[in-house]
């Protein structure tokens, strides 16, 4: 069951890699012009990458306190990787950063809360 889970979370990271990369590889949908509302399209796609990486390195299933914070932690890192790709990709503007600092301040709630949740 754990090498199954992270082949599906391996395919799940080089998807979610992909299709920030390329967001309207699976539906024809027009993107913006835009450069800040095509970061927004390709952090969409950040929840799939956090889900891959919860499945290649997440193997505590029996505990769901352990489980939830978890799930909360990855998908939020996906969303980050998924801004940093944009800020490659599309350029860099301070209200994306101050998405950025949210998002990094809710990861590190999300991160404490797993690290105290086993208490």
């Amino acid at each position: 069951m754990n090498l199954f889970l992270k082949i599906i979370g391996t395919v799940f990271l080089v998807s979610g890699c992909v299709l920030t990369y390329k967001p309207n590889l699976i539906s024809k949908i027009h993107l913006p012009e835009n450069p800040y509302q095509m970061i927004e399209v390709r952090v969409k796609w950040g929840f799939l990458i956090g889900l891959g990486i919860l499945f290649i390195f997440y193997n505590q299933w029996s505990d769901w306190k352990l489980t939830v914070c978890a799930i909360l932690f990855f998908l939020t890192l996906g969303i980050i990787v998924a801004r940093l790709f944009g800020f490659v990709l599309d350029g860099f503007f301070s209200k994306q950063l101050l998405w950025l600092t949210i998002e990094i301040v809710v990861l590190i709630i999300f991160g404490i809360l797993y690290r105290y949740a086993d208490n």
